[in-house]
């Protein structure tokens, strides 16, 4: 097969999950590996020769406008179907219904699936554990329908990428096939930081930075309770939207003084280049891509395993600390706020580490991984 077909059913704007599609694709084509990516719908800012949005001008405002929050995915499916439906292998990303997955299997198609984070079931048992640890209530999760309909899609999949080993653990614990696992990672784009090299300022007390949303799955609250029982002389930035269900849980520290929040910035590069630690305890993850943009900026990180990802590594370039241990945390954060030495020595080797992970470099090693597996793709 000539080209790749890639299909993500929502709108293309290069920030959060479809920058992941769209600089996988873009250094594709660039390296001769043609891919097209089908879309609901792009940015005006977001042009290339091989994306095809299903959505453009009068149609696209009347459809977000007028329709239900599925319609501009199923149009774009439908769009996909009549496009590719006799292309194999294709490659699906998450979220999409199961209904093209199943449409693609009856034409014998090879279905390449991309998992975003940990397998449905897996997911719901770590925030019941976080709420019951924290005492708080469990608002929302996945029902076993929505979990049964994953199971249902991942077993019609010839090929499941992976972006962490977490994620590649939680699909063996789920019974699938470690045989279709591609074990892969996330990666960072140099060219949206253009300052990444400038000077950093040398602050009197260290800055401590978590980016993301703010929620029990990121593991907030065990980075709050740690950050007070550390009591040290700093300041902790928070950068997201505060999700309800930590909302409440969290306005019994949101009052102290070294902490600030941010709830929304453009401009993250400005943030990162101003942070001596990264700390980011989340409990369920894909790829953190975040934790890879901190180590580009030579930002030392305390993470969890799954907020490592598929880059940090303990004691190396970062340190990785259990879930809810309030007192590791709060040891680490102690230890980084007074050793600048070894803050500047992790940091150092953090930077060195993401060169490795910058979106070219994870391009040619996923297509690798799908020549080996499909050696007439790209003939």
């Amino acid at each position: 097969m000539s080209y790749l077909p890639v299909l993500f059913g929502y709108n293309a704007s290069n920030l959060g999950n479809s920058h992941v599609p769209l600089s996988l694709c873009r250094y594709w084509n660039q390296s001769g590996r043609p891919s097209t990516l089908t879309v609901a719908s792009a940015d005006d800012t977001v042009t290339y020769p091989w994306l095809n949005p299903a959505l453009n001008g009068i149609r696209k405002r009347l459809v977000y406008k007028l329709g239900n929050g599925e319609q501009p995915k199923h149009i774009t499916e439908e769009l996909f179907f009549r496009t590719e439906g006799s292309s194999s292998p294709v490659y699906l990303w998450a979220g999409l219904s199961p209904d093209i997955f199943e449409k693609f299997n009856e034409r014998g198609a090879k279905i390449i699936v991309e998992r975003i984070n940990c397998h449905r079931g897996t997911s719901r048992k770590i925030l019941q554990k976080a709420c019951e640890y924290w005492n708080v209530p469990l608002t929302e999760t996945f029902n076993d329908s929505q979990i049964a309909e994953e199971n249902r899609k991942l077993s019609l999949a010839d090929s499941i990428f992976c972006p962490s080993p977490m994620v590649r653990k939680s699909m063996i614990d789920n019974g699938v096939p470690e045989d279709k696992l591609l074990s892969s990672s996330y990666g960072w784009a140099p060219e949206r930081f253009p300052s990444i090299a400038d000077p950093r300022p040398d602050n009197p007390e260290p800055i401590f930075l978590f980016t993301g949303t703010l929620c029990m799955r990121k593991g907030v609250l065990t980075l709050l309770e740690a950050w007070k029982r550390a009591g040290i002389s700093g300041k902790l930035i928070l950068c997201g939207g505060i999700y309800h269900d930590v909302q409440a849980a969290m306005e019994r520290y949101l009052g102290a003084g070294n902490i600030r929040h941010i709830a929304y910035t453009r401009d993250i590069g400005q943030v990162y280049r101003t942070a001596d630690v990264f700390v980011f305890p989340s409990l369920e993850e894909g790829g953190p891509m975040v934790t890879y943009e901190a180590m580009a900026h030579g930002i030392p990180p305390l993470v969890t395993a799954m907020g490592g990802g598929a880059i940090v590594q303990d004691g190396i370039n970062g340190l990785v600390l259990p879930d809810f241990d309030v007192d590791a945390w709060a040891a680490a954060i102690t230890e980084l706020a007074e050793n600048r030495q070894k803050r500047v020595a992790l940091g150092q080797n953090a930077r060195e580490r993401a060169r490795q992970f910058a979106w070219e470099n994870v391009a040619g090693q996923r297509a690798l991984l799908l020549e080996n597996r499909y050696p007439e793709l790209w003939k």
